[in-house]
């Protein structure tokens, strides 16, 4: 189960990213967002990262959406 939810959140991060650099924008992610990354079950995942001011983010993981703007 681990390994699966490391999957879908390096995808998640992948797809965000890549969306973000077709638009031009300049998100960036810390390295610790990467394949094989380790999830607590039952516990909250924060992300974060840096990105113009005014840049809207949008992370997406399983039926979960939050977006935010850049400060």
């Amino acid at each position: 189960m681990n390994r699966s939810i490391s999957r879908m959140i390096g995808m998640m991060v992948a797809v965000t990213v890549g969306i973000a650099s077709e638009a031009g924008a300049a998100v960036k992610l810390p390295s610790v967002f990467s394949d094989h990354m380790v999830l607590q079950r039952d516990m909250a995942v924060p992300i974060w990262g840096t990105a113009a001011p005014g840049e809207k983010i949008t992370v997406k993981f399983r039926d979960q959406e939050q977006t935010t703007t850049a400060g």
